[in-house]
């Protein structure tokens, strides 16, 4: 699995997200000052981005240097998990001049993001996968235990007979079965 490429703009999950948002990020800015200048620090509270942050860093040595110092470290009681964010930052855009006022942001999924960087197969993926193949190969070996079924009876005077296909009559309707169950090869008792 290829890794994400180094940004300015680290992503931080596992967040508590029942601390107050200024609070938040006054503690986030105190840790990650100390590692460079931190130009913006985003922390939403709606339900898809709560208990994550982006912190936006002056370069990326900065970023790299917070991201291997705090990964791991407890804020708020919750262990901070930390990598770089999948996309430039808007900011970091404005400031290098790759940012186009007249074309608006494009949203796109993490999912979309991995695959336009190269990230193939993430966690969920993989045993999205996993438990097809699974599936698949368990189909598979009931289908062949089937067969060797069917194949042992059919060498054998005695169980069940294997099933025939119903021929279509002279007339070109297709007959129904018998109802008539005809028992051989019972023991004497």
């Amino acid at each position: 699995m290829a890794s994400i490429p180094p940004n300015q703009t680290i992503y931080i999950r596992n967040l508590n997200d029942k601390i107050p948002k200024d609070v938040l990020k006054q503690a986030l800015y105190g840790l990650c000052i100390a590692y460079g200048q931190v130009l913006d620090i985003v922390a939403l509270k709606t339900m898809k981005m709560r208990g994550q942050a982006f912190i936006v860093f002056g370069d990326i040595t900065a970023a790299t240097a917070a991201l291997r110092q705090l990964n791991g470290r407890k804020i708020f009681t919750r262990p901070m998990q930390i990598e770089y964010a999948l996309s430039k930052s808007t900011l970091v855009a404005q400031n290098d001049g790759t940012y186009r006022f007249d074309q608006p942001h494009q949203h796109m999924s993490a999912k979309q993001r991995k695959q336009q960087l190269g990230i193939i197969g993430d966690a969920r993926e993989k045993r999205r996968q996993s438990n097809a193949d699974d599936e698949h190969a368990a189909k598979r070996r009931t289908t062949e235990a089937q067969d060797r079924i069917a194949e042992e009876s059919s060498d054998d005077d005695i169980g069940p007979a294997a099933p025939r296909k119903q021929s279509p009559s002279k007339t070109g309707t297709a007959e129904r079965p018998s109802s008539t169950l005809f028992v051989t090869n019972l023991p004497d008792t």
